[in-house]
C-alpha cells in the first residue's frame, strides 16, 4: 500500500486542469490536457516505486507533461 505522502502526491497531480500551463502560451484544449495527463499518470504509476513516498512518480508525471507541452502553473 502506498504512504499517505504518495497517495497526497497523486491528488495534487490530479488537481484542477489550470495547475498546468502551455509552455508556448498556446490556450490550452481541455480534452487534450486530460488525455495527455491520463497519459503522463500512467507512466508514473509504472516508474513509481512504493518506497520513493511518490517522488518519482511525481517527477515522471512532470516530465511526460513538459514533452507534451505543458508546465506547471506558478
Amino acid at each position: 500500500m502506498r504512504s499517505f505522502s504518495a497517495m497526497l502526491a497523486l491528488v495534487l497531480l490530479s488537481g484542477c486542469a489550470s495547475q498546468y500551463v502551455r509552455a508556448d502560451g498556446a490556450p490550452i484544449d481541455p480534452a487534450q490536457e486530460k488525455a495527455t495527463l491520463a497519459q503522463c499518470k500512467g507512466e508514473g504509476a509504472i516508474a513509481g516505486d512504493p518506497g520513493d513516498l511518490g517522488h518519482k512518480e511525481a517527477a515522471v508525471v512532470t516530465a511526460c507533461m513538459a514533452r507534451n507541452g505543458y508546465i506547471l502553473a506558478r
